[in-house]
């Protein structure tokens, strides 16, 4: 597994972590082919969550844009149409940041 891999992974673990402990069942998508990372519900609102991670990256120096910021990324019109919502986690924090 490369870094890149790695921290996908552990971004992952980590939201899945946090819907588990605010209540959630968390079903995770184990052929990672399909448009969400994880499935989400709570049984007692029977909310339904479709969930993809992303790791929060930001902005080097270099780039044209404000350095710092952090790069947005997009769903893809399949995603957008199921309505899935887009989770950042940051691995040096554990920060959770959602967009839907």
């Amino acid at each position: 597994m490369n870094v890149k891999e790695k921290k996908g992974l552990q971004s992952k673990l980590g939201v899945m972590r946090y819907y588990a402990d605010i209540g959630y069942h968390v079903y995770n998508e184990t052929n990672n082919t399909g448009p969400v990372d994880f499935v989400a519900i709570n049984p007692e609102t029977r909310d339904v969550k479709l969930v993809e991670v992303k790791t929060m990256s930001f902005r080097s120096e270099t780039a044209n844009w404000k350095p710092g910021t952090m790069i947005n990324r997009q769903l893809s019109p399949i995603q957008k149409k199921l309505g899935v919502e887009l989770v950042y986690y940051n691995i040096d924090t554990g920060q959770i940041k959602c967009r839907k």
